[in-house]
């Protein structure tokens, strides 16, 4: 009975690999991005609640009273909720499923760029979450003229990479827009 189990769970994921993870097909990536646009959103919104109680609280455990860490949760709880909750959603989630039937498509024109797209999200995340909550200078988000932080730097990238996944969407959808035929309207 055990080795029948282990055997079904090794098909099991076998199966979602294929499904979710090595998938080009647009509605399963739209349906990749609103679940990753999901588990961030709760990661926002538990910043939020942080935020949250150290205005009712002053002084709360969250923050023991350091005005810098309040300022980098509030900084890191607006880029999570812009680029990683918001952007997501409206042009990953709803227009990779949209657009394609909206231009009477099967599919996207370039499946693998909007695929490599969606795994640039999850990689800009954890890039956040691993510089942000380190270096206290995080809230600021610029460079003074004086000296440089090499962790900015880092951010500014990753901002870069967020821009590219916008643009690996919209060249993808652009491509789609030139080469169609577009009969019915």
């Amino acid at each position: 009975r055990i080795k029948k189990l282990f055997t079904y769970l090794n098909d099991l994921r076998k199966h979602i690999l294929k499904k979710y993870v090595y998938t080009i097909n647009h509605k399963r990536i739209a349906i990749n991005y609103l679940y990753f646009s999901m588990v961030t959103g709760l990661s926002g919104a538990a910043l939020a609640t942080m935020i949250r109680l150290e205005l009712a609280h002053p002084g709360s455990p969250f923050f023991k009273g350091d005005s810098l860490r309040y300022l980098q949760v509030v900084t890191a709880h607006g880029l999570i909720m812009v680029f990683f909750v918001v952007v997501p959603i409206l042009f990953g989630g709803f227009a990779n499923f949209l657009i394609p039937y909206h231009v009477g498509s099967k599919d996207v024109a370039y499946p693998r760029l909007n695929s490599i797209g969606f795994w640039i999200q999850p990689c800009g995340y954890i890039l956040l979450a691993k510089i942000g909550f380190l270096r206290p200078q995080f809230w600021r988000y610029y460079d003074k003229t004086s000296f440089s932080f090499p962790f900015l730097e880092k951010m500014k990238y990753n901002q870069y990479k967020e821009y590219k996944n916008d643009y690996l969407f919209y060249l993808d959808f652009l491509k789609k827009e030139i080469t169609d035929d577009h009969s019915f309207f």
